[in-house]
Protein backbone atom coordinates (compact mmCIF):
# COMPACT_ATOMS: atom_id res chain seq x y z
CA UNK A 1 0.00 0.00 0.00
CA UNK A 2 1.82 3.43 -0.55
CA UNK A 3 2.03 5.74 1.85
CA UNK A 4 2.09 9.20 1.63
CA UNK A 5 4.95 11.22 2.19
CA UNK A 6 5.08 12.70 5.74
CA UNK A 7 3.89 16.86 5.36
CA UNK A 8 2.34 16.30 1.86
CA UNK A 9 -1.82 16.50 2.02
CA UNK A 10 -2.17 16.10 -1.05
CA UNK A 11 -4.57 18.69 -3.55
CA UNK A 12 -6.27 21.48 -2.34
CA UNK A 13 -10.02 20.51 -2.31
CA UNK A 14 -11.07 23.94 -2.95
CA UNK A 15 -8.39 23.84 -6.10
CA UNK A 16 -9.51 20.40 -7.31
CA UNK A 17 -13.01 21.93 -7.12
CA UNK A 18 -12.38 24.60 -9.35
CA UNK A 19 -10.49 22.88 -11.55
CA UNK A 20 -13.25 20.30 -12.10
CA UNK A 21 -15.01 23.62 -12.85
CA UNK A 22 -12.74 24.85 -15.84
CA UNK A 23 -12.46 21.91 -16.95
CA UNK A 24 -16.41 21.18 -17.34
CA UNK A 25 -16.86 24.65 -18.68
CA UNK A 26 -14.38 24.45 -21.24
CA UNK A 27 -15.74 21.03 -22.46
CA UNK A 28 -19.21 22.30 -22.45
CA UNK A 29 -17.89 25.33 -25.17
CA UNK A 30 -16.14 22.54 -27.17
CA UNK A 31 -12.73 24.23 -26.64
CA UNK A 32 -9.39 22.43 -26.74
CA UNK A 33 -6.64 22.44 -23.64
CA UNK A 34 -4.77 23.23 -26.49
CA UNK A 35 -7.16 26.01 -27.61
CA UNK A 36 -7.77 27.75 -24.07
CA UNK A 37 -4.04 27.47 -23.34
CA UNK A 38 -3.09 29.42 -26.14
CA UNK A 39 -6.15 31.97 -25.47
CA UNK A 40 -3.93 32.58 -22.03
CA UNK A 41 -1.06 32.39 -23.87
CA UNK A 42 0.62 29.63 -21.42
CA UNK A 43 1.66 26.11 -21.91
CA UNK A 44 -1.02 23.75 -22.69
CA UNK A 45 -0.09 21.66 -19.68
CA UNK A 46 -0.48 24.88 -17.34
CA UNK A 47 -4.34 24.08 -18.68
CA UNK A 48 -4.16 20.17 -17.80
CA UNK A 49 -2.43 21.49 -14.00
CA UNK A 50 -5.57 24.11 -13.45
CA UNK A 51 -7.56 21.41 -14.22
CA UNK A 52 -6.43 18.96 -11.60
CA UNK A 53 -5.73 21.55 -9.17
CA UNK A 54 -2.23 21.09 -8.97
CA UNK A 55 -1.69 24.74 -10.36
CA UNK A 56 -2.93 27.76 -8.96
CA UNK A 57 -5.37 30.18 -11.11
CA UNK A 58 -4.32 33.75 -11.03
CA UNK A 59 -7.21 36.50 -11.00
CA UNK A 60 -6.37 37.73 -14.74
CA UNK A 61 -6.35 33.99 -16.19
CA UNK A 62 -9.16 33.78 -14.17
CA UNK A 63 -11.18 36.26 -16.13
CA UNK A 64 -9.76 35.15 -19.46
CA UNK A 65 -11.42 31.85 -19.02
CA UNK A 66 -14.46 32.98 -17.44
CA UNK A 67 -14.89 35.38 -20.77
CA UNK A 68 -13.55 32.73 -22.98
CA UNK A 69 -16.14 29.71 -21.58
CA UNK A 70 -18.84 32.01 -21.58
CA UNK A 71 -19.47 31.76 -17.89
CA UNK A 72 -18.87 34.41 -14.80
CA UNK A 73 -16.44 34.46 -12.31
CA UNK A 74 -18.42 33.43 -9.66
CA UNK A 75 -19.75 30.43 -11.51
CA UNK A 76 -16.03 28.86 -11.25
CA UNK A 77 -15.42 29.94 -7.25
CA UNK A 78 -18.95 28.59 -6.41
CA UNK A 79 -20.16 32.23 -5.26
CA UNK A 80 -23.24 31.59 -7.41
CA UNK A 81 -24.40 28.20 -6.09
CA UNK A 82 -26.43 30.61 -3.78
CA UNK A 83 -28.13 32.14 -6.83
CA UNK A 84 -28.42 28.47 -8.64
CA UNK A 85 -29.64 28.89 -11.96
CA UNK A 86 -30.83 25.50 -13.81
CA UNK A 87 -27.63 24.80 -16.61
CA UNK A 88 -30.29 25.16 -19.62
CA UNK A 89 -31.70 28.52 -17.96
CA UNK A 90 -27.92 30.03 -18.18
CA UNK A 91 -27.42 28.40 -21.44
CA UNK A 92 -30.68 30.53 -22.80
CA UNK A 93 -29.35 33.77 -20.76
CA UNK A 94 -25.43 33.27 -22.63
CA UNK A 95 -26.79 32.37 -25.99
CA UNK A 96 -29.58 35.61 -25.45
CA UNK A 97 -27.20 37.98 -24.57
CA UNK A 98 -25.67 37.98 -28.49
CA UNK A 99 -29.23 39.06 -29.77
CA UNK A 100 -30.03 42.22 -30.62
CA UNK A 101 -31.97 44.39 -28.31
CA UNK A 102 -34.77 44.21 -30.42
CA UNK A 103 -34.62 40.48 -30.65
CA UNK A 104 -34.01 40.14 -26.96
CA UNK A 105 -37.63 42.15 -26.48
CA UNK A 106 -39.49 40.06 -28.83
CA UNK A 107 -37.94 37.17 -26.68
CA UNK A 108 -38.90 38.17 -23.55
CA UNK A 109 -42.58 38.99 -25.04
CA UNK A 110 -42.84 35.33 -26.10
CA UNK A 111 -41.63 34.22 -22.72
CA UNK A 112 -44.24 36.07 -21.09
CA UNK A 113 -47.16 34.77 -23.23
CA UNK A 114 -45.42 31.29 -22.55
CA UNK A 115 -45.19 32.19 -18.39
CA UNK A 116 -48.92 32.73 -19.31
CA UNK A 117 -50.08 30.29 -21.35
CA UNK A 118 -48.61 27.88 -18.55
CA UNK A 119 -50.35 29.75 -15.51
CA UNK A 120 -54.20 28.95 -17.41
CA UNK A 121 -53.18 25.67 -17.86
CA UNK A 122 -52.15 24.96 -14.69
CA UNK A 123 -55.22 26.58 -13.23
CA UNK A 124 -57.09 25.10 -15.89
Amino acid sequence: MARTPVGFAGPNPEAVRLGKRLKDAREYVGITQEEAANHLKVRRSAISEMEAGKRGVGALEMKSLAVLYERPTSWFTGESEQLHVPEDVAFLARTVSDLSENDRGELASFAEFLRSRSKVNKNG
